[in-house]
């Protein structure tokens, strides 16, 4: 499974790619939504790790963008950003505050990884 990561601090890029690598994923990051697109275009993820707050805007809008045109990626928001704009994005999928710790990020992979596909068996 494919994740990208959408983080513009390294050391948080590193740690999440390394907890997703644990997990199984086979990880891209990227420091700016401009990147993340150009991915988009090439092959899509099966789960996106988005920051809000990036040098070249409002990941949480982007993400918005993405989900309306494929739904089903899952998504997990971490981020800096304040609780009004972490609730406002709370409805794409989890949200994890930073500073995070890790178990808390996983069981965030984890739930967003596990929804859709309960939606779909469901279906």
């Amino acid at each position: 499974m494919r994740a990208y990561v959408l983080e513009d601090d390294p050391d948080i890029a590193a740690l999440e790619a390394d907890v997703l690598r644990d997990l199984g994923f086979t990880v891209v990051t990227c420091t700016r939504i401009i990147e993340l697109g150009d991915l988009m275009e090439m092959a899509l993820p099966h789960l996106l790790i988005v920051d809000v707050m990036l040098p070249d805007g409002d990941g949480g809008d982007i993400t918005e963008l993405l989900r309306s045109a494929w739904p089903g990626i899952p998504v997990v928001i971490v981020s800096a950003a304040s609780r009004e704009r972490l609730a406002e994005l709370a409805p794409i999928g989890p949200v994890v505050p930073k500073p995070f710790d890790i178990d808390q990020f996983t069981s965030a992979v984890l739930g967003a990884v596990e929804e859709p596909l309960t939606a779909r068996q469901a279906s």
